[in-house]
């Protein structure tokens, strides 16, 4: 009798190439354990034992069935209820003791080589395809009969694609999966009846394409705004993380304070930057990584395209409802371990592939979603019954499960403006869209949707009287980060805008630019002609700028004439310093470099740094980075 990797190994040494891959293409978790590690644009190669061993994992088995549909679950135990019926009675009961050991030991280190012991009991389960399907379809006399049976056979084809079931050997009849003996469901009444259509979807209302688009637009603007604004204020200053993992309640509220943002949307974007590499928890503290610098200098319809792939690929829902509670009843911390469910992308691709499919502008019913998504995933939304660390019961139906999951993707959706009013934003109209299409056609209509989903980034600015810049819409990188480094940013949505001042000046000039490079900037970017209010405020600071050195020596004090040094070295706030005049212009201070440049800057004067050499320094801190070599996990 022939093992579970024997009779794999068989059937894969047995398929075309067009079949391989096809099972490649169906078995993504297969492709990661063969070919997650291989080098970008290597030729990929694999024995028929790796790829063996890939298919008789009992993780990767288990995320196939999540994802199987009522009807392909319906096919596989009735398969499966014909494999036992042909057993004898002692090798049914050799299966019993099976699977109760096997179950037992999948929670042990060994548990996945576990199932190529079945054979040693004597158990091997083969169904003969033709009594499963009159078992489940009933005898093709009639057209529903016959149609049923058409559907079923599809199924099966389906399944055989994914080797949870494939021809064994010449003896006309299946193999089922080892690992399907303890974990397909119970043959209850509820199974038996054959449901190979999906519940028709409900219109809820029709809405004008061109209205969804606008909403969409707006929405994705002020989402890429707000996660901006978060992630700036992380690459600033790092935030902490609660030891057992995780942003705490504390941490979030002052995010949501100082970013002006809701707290579901910092949930919300904290794990979609994580996942998509921008931030990452390291030492305790949440950095954002060099990644993020270049993600920052990219241009709008870059930086969105990447976050919305980063919640497509999500492997949890953010906003529930399957991670647990904490002992509160309170949603687990960000970013920690009980955070992630491992379910919510099935529900988040199945749901946006719904009311992809009703069309554009269509808004679904949100009930009748709820019961399709039941009918899609049975296994996901088969409803919860747990109690937390405090002893209070929890439940919940699959009918609560699955409205509740339906929820959460609709409003994760709409944080992000890929669901504009209940209905498909341009962006998702393309990603989930099921027809087949050619790869160019795709990657047209995908840039044609960015340029939906966002307007083009703004390149010029107005210059108000009040020393004020105001962008209108996005602002490109090149201008963003020319007005963040000499203006202080004051707010952003609709408008961003920026307000130029004597520190702003003075931080630019600190960098080691001049006020030429400075004013040349404000030309390039401004529409309107300099005021001159504004000309004086730069030259000016550019001419008191660096009459006085501050040298590193613990520190030297250097003024630019006589007067001015006699005038340093009376000045209180030196003397405090124990700042003594070691010659007409010099002065020498038992302070760090930065404690007098403070105090100076205090008394208004507007000194220069320069190291111990004599060349000039920038006195701008480094922003906290995660190292690069650190690896992204969850």
């Amino acid at each position: 009798m022939r093992s579970l990797s024997d009779s794999l190994a068989k059937h894969v040494a047995s398929l075309s190439q067009a079949d391989f891959d096809a099972l490649m293409d169906a078995r993504p978790d297969v492709v990661e354990a063969l070919f997650g590690d291989a080098p970008e644009g290597a030729a990929l190669q694999a024995e028929v034992g790796s790829v063996v061993r890939a298919l008789s994992d009992p993780e990767g088995v288990f995320e196939i069935l999540l994802g199987l549909s009522r009807s392909e679950l319906q096919v596989l135990m009735a398969l499966h209820t014909v494999a036992i019926s042909s057993l004898d009675k002692r090798t049914a009961q050799r299966l019993g003791q099976f699977r109760y050991q096997a179950e037992y030991e999948l929670g042990s280190a060994h548990g996945s080589r576990y199932w190529d012991m079945l054979p040693y009991y004597g158990v091997r389960l083969e169904a003969d395809v033709r009594v499963a399907r009159e078992m489940l379809c009933g005898r093709p006399e009639t057209e529903a009969a016959s149609d049923a049976a058409e559907k079923f056979d599809r199924i099966v084809a389906r399944l055989t694609e994914v080797c949870l079931v494939w021809p064994e050997g010449g003896t006309g009849r299946l193999r089922l999966h080892d690992v399907l003996l303890s974990r397909l469901p119970d043959p209850t009444q509820e199974w038996r009846g054959f449901d190979p259509a999906p519940p028709v979807l409900k219109v809820a209302r029709q809405l004008p394409v061109e209205r969804v688009d606008a909403e969409a637009q707006a929405v994705a603007t002020a989402a890429l705004e707000g996660c901006e604004r978060l992630l700036r204020q992380i690459a600033c200053e790092a935030v902490p993380l609660l030891k057992a993992g995780g942003v705490g309640v504390r941490e979030i509220k002052r995010l949501v304070r100082v970013c002006g943002l809701d707290e579901a949307a910092v949930r919300f974007w904290l794990t979609v930057a994580n996942d998509a590499g921008l931030v990452v928890c390291q030492d305790g503290k949440l950095l954002a990584t060099p990644e993020y610098d270049q993600w920052i200098s990219a241009g709008p319809h870059r930086r969105y395209a990447e976050l919305f792939n980063a919640w497509v690929s999500l492997p949890t829902s953010v906003l529930g409802p399957f991670a647990g509670v904490d002992q509160s009843g309170k949603p687990p911390a960000p970013l920690s371990e009980a955070a992630i469910d491992g379910i919510g992308q099935y529900v988040r691709t199945a749901v946006l592939e719904m009311v992809t499919a009703c069309g554009p502008g269509v808004v679904p019913d949100p009930g009748s979603l709820a019961e399709t998504v039941r009918w899609r995933l049975p296994l996901v939304m088969q409803g919860d019954d747990f109690e937390c660390d405090c002893g209070e019961h929890h439940g919940r139906t699959s009918e609560a499960q699955s409205a509740a999951a339906v929820t959460t993707v609709l409003t994760e959706g709409a944080l992000l403006g890929a669901v504009a009013l209940g209905a498909a934003a341009p962006l998702v109209r393309i990603a989930f869209d099921t027809t087949p299409s050619d790869d160019s056609d795709v990657a047209a209509a995908v840039a044609a949707a960015l340029a939906a989903t966002l307007p083009d980034a703004t390149e010029r600015v107005r210059l108000q009287g009040d020393m004020t810049v105001v962008a209108t819409g996005l602002p490109s990188a090149k201008l963003a980060a020319f007005f963040d480094a000499t203006a202080d940013r004051e707010s952003a949505g609709n408008a961003t805008i920026w307000r130029i001042g004597d520190g702003s000046v003075r931080r630019w000039l600190d960098a080691g630019r001049s006020a030429e490079d400075l004013l040349a900037g404000l030309a390039e970017f401004c529409e309107d002609t300099l005021p001159q209010a504004l000309r004086y405020l730069i030259e000016d600071a550019a001419r008191r700028h660096g009459l006085v050195d501050v040298v590193a020596a613990r520190a030297v004090v250097v003024a630019a004439d006589a007067q001015l040094g006699a005038e340093l070295a009376v000045l209180p706030a030196l003397v405090s310093l124990g700042a003594r005049k070691v010659a007409d212009t010099v002065l020498v201070a038992n302070a760090t470099q930065e404690e007098v440049l403070k105090v100076l800057r205090f008394a208004g004067y507007l000194p220069s740094a320069h190291k111990a050499d004599g060349s000039p320094s920038g006195t701008i801190v480094a922003a906290p980075r995660a190292s690069p070599e650190s690896a992204f996990q969850w």
